[in-house]
């Protein structure tokens, strides 16, 4: 590696070999030295840097191959314990009673919620799949812990339509509406 006499000089200082106003002092004479051209600049080889990158790369390499080597066993390990325990726990494991489906109303209330969104075909879509579901079904969505939040976004989204009308007439504010009364939701805004 070659370095120059301001490299060596910044090395000094670096060190702790020279401090700050000496280090100053005799970069500006080398310097203006160079620059007026009383002095040129002069390169000298110096044995360890050649030594250092190649001594550097192997390390690297060698760090890229162990990584390698530990993800491939880390991923083999976990395939095969993965494998071990589904064979552990499927004879010990007792027939499951069949998984519970959420009632249609509650779950048509807590998929619209979940989706938020309001547009006119997303309102138009809750309203029929309400009208298609029973009596009892809507009892069940309106006892629902979700109805009330609903109950409440609707309101909330009617109020925000009305203010942006402004008291005019509005088909978005018309769908709204038409979803309320749909629920039957009285005294809303």
């Amino acid at each position: 590696m070659k370095s120059s006499q301001v490299r060596e000089l910044a090395r000094r200082y670096a060190t702790g070999q020279l401090n700050q106003e000496s280090y100053r002092s005799q970069r500006r004479v080398l310097i203006d030295a160079v620059t007026g051209g009383k002095q040129a600049l002069v390169y000298k080889e110096t044995g360890n840097g050649a030594g250092l990158r190649r001594t550097g790369v192997k390390l690297l390499a060698l760090s890229i191959v162990a990584a390698m080597v530990a993800g491939v066993v880390i991923s083999m390990l976990l395939k095969n314990g993965g494998a071990t325990r589904q064979v552990a726990v499927r004879p010990a494991a007792a027939p499951t009673a069949p998984a519970v489906q959420p009632a249609p109303g509650p779950a048509l209330v807590r998929t619209f919620l979940d989706a938020n969104d309001w547009t006119d075909e997303s309102l138009d879509s809750f309203s029929r799949r309400w009208s298609s579901l029973s009596a009892d079904e809507q009892a069940k969505a309106r006892g629902s812990i979700m109805y009330p939040r609903l109950v409440s976004n609707l309101r909330e989204q009617i109020t925000s339509e009305k203010a942006v009308a402004g008291g005019g007439a509005d088909l978005h504010l018309n769908a709204l509406q038409k979803m309320a009364k749909t629920l039957g939701v009285t005294g809303s805004p």
